[in-house]
């Protein structure tokens, strides 16, 4: 995390002043609930945004995407995904947005989080989920995100509810920042 400190000597006081950290909020997401989630989260913290996306997508059939992911997060495999913003070490900041797939965030984001390209950054995970929470996901996070600094108490909520999104990831950027 990147902090600009600049001390004002004002009549014998020192003053100082903490820059705005540069903030991306990357999601991937196939239903639309954590895009929701992720654009109210980029809008809250001003943040720039950034959708992982798969270079080869999941089939459209609903039944043959479960089996796929499934089969994905069995054998350990990380699909590849489309390059990322070039500019991406510039950031401070990085919100990962997923949904929860079998107890855990999906291999999309795990093929971005396990590139190393968020190598020395603050990662602060959220997920949607359909009823089972984020179970390992903000834990699964940390160990995948090697040389990050994860703040592991993300946000998690149910379908396309984003109540509180927007408050916490406020409060999550004073923590980030501090």
């Amino acid at each position: 995390m990147k902090k600009l400190l600049t001390a004002i000597l004002m009549g014998g006081t020192m003053m100082a002043t903490t820059a705005e950290a540069k903030t991306l909020v990357t999601y991937f997401t196939l239903t639309g609930n954590t895009e929701k989630a992720a654009k109210i989260i980029a809008e809250e913290t001003n943040a720039d945004l950034y959708k992982i996306e798969l270079v080869t997508p999941y089939p459209a059939e609903y039944k043959a995407q479960t089996e796929l992911a499934k089969k994905e997060l069995a054998d350990g495999t990380l699909p590849p995904i489309k390059p990322w913003p070039e500019n991406i070490g510039e950031y401070d900041v990085v919100f990962v947005g997923s949904p929860v797939w079998w107890g855990t965030m999906a291999t999309p984001v795990r093929t971005f989080l396990a590139s190393g390209a968020l190598k020395g950054k603050t990662v602060i995970p959220f997920v949607t989920h359909g009823g089972g929470g984020a179970d390992a996901s903000f834990a699964d996070t940390a160990k995948l995100c090697e040389g990050c600094n994860v703040i592991t108490d993300g946000w998690s909520n149910y379908g396309s509810i984003t109540l509180g999104v927007g408050r916490w990831a406020k409060k999550s950027m004073e923590k980030a920042t501090k």
